[in-house]
């Protein structure tokens, strides 16, 4: 009994092997936190997103400058050209400006953030996503958007005043038929002759002329200039593409020439252009002059760009062979 009772004794106090441990990922010395101003937004609609980043003392930040894709455009806001100078900002901190061209349920992106700690050590976190609701331009109420019925017209009743003036009016047109036949009679008008209509390109650079020398510019007249600067742009681009170009907003501009073939490559300068002229139309912001012949020159130089990318290449002849 007592051999038994030891054995039972040096079964008990055998330890239990602890388990292995678990690796885990480091976890970043570095969070993000990315803040929209609006989680309901309309399509196109622009709205900022601040994004903070915090870490230890010592630690220096880097942000992206811009990010877009098929549904969603974020990008830094530029500064407004004659604008006092905005406060610096808090350190890492960035304000970006967004925008969605996608209806339902969408998202803003993480955002990558590049930092450098004070040791040397570098590496990039992220930002949460962050969900938005892109609503339609169309009212909510399904009443109203509808189109209205027309109803018939109202019956309108006709007096002898109305009898007076229609006698009136007759004899009056008798009158300027009759003075016309006699002055056709003495003199024939020379036949009017038809101007035919000038292609895309050729019009859009004779108004591209045109605008710049009406002297807008000298003068400070930067609104006028935008104005007529963005009308050139856009209908160059309704005649030549076949598009609705002139009724789209800037939004469905844009988003129109991104789904175009060859709209990628004229997106920055309508883009930039259409900023421009926004800001001077609607913010009542203070253009200057360089900027705003850069932009002509940028509305100047896509009018052959495009061309050349549409034109259709032309087979070169076959040669006739080598002498003999």
């Amino acid at each position: 009994m007592l051999v038994l009772a030891t054995l039972v004794l040096a079964i008990a106090v055998v330890p239990t092997p602890s388990p292995a441990p678990v690796e885990t990922a480091p976890r970043s010395p570095v969070s993000v936190v990315a803040t929209a101003s609006k989680t309901e937004v309309t399509v196109g609609e622009t709205f900022t997103v601040d994004l903070k980043a915090t870490g230890p003392a010592g630690t220096t930040f880097a942000f992206a400058g811009e990010a877009a894709n098929d549904a969603f455009e974020l990008r830094t806001p530029p500064a407004i050209a004659g604008a006092s100078p905005a406060p610096a900002p808090e350190t890492g901190a960035h304000r970006y400006e967004a925008a969605v061209y996608a209806l339902g349920e969408a998202e803003v992106p993480p955002i990558p953030v590049r930092y450098r700690l004070a040791d040397g050590t570098e590496g990039e976190a992220s930002s949460g996503a962050v969900p938005l609701k892109v609503a339609s331009l169309l009212p909510k109420d399904p009443q109203a958007q509808k189109l209205a019925d027309v109803r018939g017209p109202a019956p309108v009743a006709i007096g002898r005043a109305f009898w007076v003036t229609l006698g009136a009016a007759l004899v009056l047109a008798a009158a300027l038929v009759a003075w016309l036949v006699r002055r056709r009679g003495r003199r024939e008008a020379p036949p009017a002759v038809a101007v035919p209509e000038l292609l895309p390109d050729a019009e859009a650079l004779r108004a591209l002329d045109a605008l710049a020398a009406a002297g807008l510019l000298p003068r400070g007249e930067y609104r006028s200039f935008y104005i007529r600067l963005a009308a050139v742009a856009k209908r160059y681009l309704e005649r030549r593409l076949g598009a609705p170009v002139l009724e789209m907003t800037t939004a469905e501009t844009l988003a129109f020439l991104r789904g175009y073939a060859h709209g990628g490559e004229v997106l920055p300068v309508v883009r930039d252009v259409a900023e421009a002229a926004d800001r001077i139309k609607f913010a009542r912001g203070q253009g200057l002059t360089q900027e705003a012949e850069r932009h002509l020159a940028a509305v100047r130089a896509l009018v052959p760009a495009l061309e050349t990318r549409l034109r259709p290449a032309v087979a070169e002849p076959a040669g006739e062979g080598k002498a003999a």
